[in-house]
């Protein structure tokens, strides 16, 4: 997605001059979007105000896509792992909103988790391991064991590095 704007000289200014086009700051490494500046400077010369556009980035169609995040740049795969799984048990359990794990899941993990919610007939589950392998760079695989004392499930799941943190891709639940 791009985006053009056009820098016009002042309305009534002497000598009209061509409108400058001047291009969007885009999406940083992390996928956020650079900060526009608070005032565009101006110059003077010939007694005439014209615009100096701000610094130009070189635009890629593909900027606003969701972006793969090497190894190096994300936290540590266990420890957020741990976090996750013990998030989903707690959903499962009816402590925590399902909502809350909207941020680390993607939209489709997301939609089977209220499906899985909805046929929710279990007693109150513990976490009692999880394995963590790192397949390639940048993506995680996660095994988990949570259950009753006479009961166990299992699951297991992917979390790929996108936009700058671990998300949640694949998810297959052993209940």
């Amino acid at each position: 997605m791009n985006a053009i704007v056009y820098a016009l000289p002042v309305p009534g200014s002497q000598g009209e001059n061509e409108a400058q086009i001047i291009q969007l700051p885009v999406r940083t490494k992390h996928g956020l979007q650079q900060t526009l500046p608070y005032e565009w400077p101006l110059t003077d010369g010939a007694n005439a105000l014209s615009y100096v556009a701000p610094r130009v980035a070189a635009n890629s169609p593909d900027d606003f896509d969701v972006q793969p995040t090497p190894r190096a740049d994300l936290p540590s795969a266990r420890q957020w792992s741990m976090r996750l799984v013990h998030a989903m048990v707690e959903v499962i359990n009816g402590v925590r909103p399902a909502s809350q794990l909207t941020r680390w899941v993607t939209p489709e993990l997301m939609n089977q988790i209220h499906i899985h919610m909805a046929n929710r007939k279990t007693p109150r589950l513990m976490v009692r391991s999880i394995n963590v392998h790192e397949t390639d760079d940048g993506v995680a695989e996660i095994s988990a064991v949570f259950g009753t004392p006479t009961r166990s499930f299992a699951l297991a799941m992917r979390l790929e590095g996108l936009d700058g943190r671990w998300k949640a891709t694949s998810l297959v639940w052993g209940m």
